[in-house]
């Protein structure tokens, strides 16, 4: 069966907007099996999602379907987008600090650095351009970054890019950016061809609390008034789900892309495990690297069996200077 928002909706809010739909639509769209996000999409294509609201009681709405809503309010004519803004101003208020959210500073970013949380802690620092590469660090429990052999702060390369061109805010997007926690690792490191060879590391929502006190109490109070971080809890209520940190077995073929060696993902966060085309240099094993790194800040053995112990969390960041100019 066809995955109708992985074939359709780059078409509205992806790196395939304002093309001609190069797969037709179907012809007998079958509504009773369709999510509410396809279903929104599919009447937005028909040019009658108007109509369709007009049909539905707003009330009734749970809040993932609101948050996906949204997502399609500039197709909404002037007395409807109006009206949903008013029904849901708390929830749309979230929204709309999410997505235009600005990205940290460097005094900000260094606030991030230095807040102890007493757990282990990765950063990826992102910028606000996702089609290129950011940096990953590691910070151990008490509070130090971990290092290389040559005593300089240890860190790769990570892409946080959606392979369909979608900001956060839709499924298969990009990373949203905000605080997550690191749950183990997957069984096993199946599906290479995707995921690379290496386990993949998972990511998972903070819960939600009242007013998001659970978050908030893992960063700086300067941090808490700012947005950066929002974007966390409008993917989870979304539901979003599913996000990694993984290689990539898949192969980039086109050195000019501004993420080379990389390969955008469905959503995950992506460590390099590439070969590099014609240069002789050998295969990248950057998720391997992240696991030892991971276990060596826990002081856990590097063995396999200890891999299901790495706990912690992750921070997502966008970063307004040139990632260049990050000094560790």
């Amino acid at each position: 069966m066809m995955n109708y928002l992985k074939t359709f909706l780059p078409y509205l809010f992806g790196n395939k907007k304002g093309k001609s739909l190069e797969i037709p639509l179907p012809q007998v769209i079958p509504w009773p099996t369709l999510s509410f996000e396809e279903i929104l999409m599919f009447h937005t294509f028909q040019n009658t999602l108007n109509l369709h609201l007009k049909s539905i009681e707003l009330l009734q709405l749970s809040k993932k379907e609101r948050f996906h809503l949204f997502n399609f309010i500039d197709f909404l004519n002037s007395d409807l987008s109006k009206l949903v803004k008013s029904t849901f101003s708390d929830d749309y208020d979230l929204y709309l600090r999410s997505v235009k959210r600005p990205p940290l500073n460097a005094v900000e970013l260094q606030e991030l650095l230095n807040f102890k949380n007493g757990t282990l802690s990765v950063f990826a620092i992102l910028s606000t351009d996702r089609t290129k590469p950011g940096v990953l660090v590691v910070r151990d429990p008490e509070g130090q970054f971990q290092k290389d052999k040559d005593q300089n702060i240890w860190s790769i390369p990570i892409l946080g890019l959606s392979g369909r061109g979608l900001p956060f805010n839709h499924s298969n997007g990009c990373t949203p950016s905000g605080v997550f926690k690191i749950d183990s690792v997957m069984p096993m490191a199946d599906k290479n061809y995707e995921f690379g060879e290496f386990k993949r590391l998972i990511v998972n929502f903070v819960g939600p609390s009242f007013q998001e006190e659970d978050i908030l109490k893992l960063l700086p109070k300067s941090h808490t008034q700012l947005n950066w971080w929002t974007p966390c809890i409008v993917g989870r209520e979304l539901g979003r789900s599913l996000l990694r940190i993984h290689g990539t077995g898949r192969k980039n073929f086109n050195p000019l892309t501004s993420y080379y060696p990389f390969v955008p993902t469905s959503g995950c966060l992506a460590t390099n495990e590439a070969s590099f085309l014609g240069t002789g240099i050998g295969k990248a094993q950057d998720q391997r690297l992240l696991l030892n790194t991971l276990l060596n800040a826990l002081n856990l053995p590097v063995t396999e069996e200890n891999e299901s112990k790495i706990h912690g969390l992750l921070y997502v960041v966008e970063f307004s200077d040139n990632l260049a100019a990050l000094r560790f």
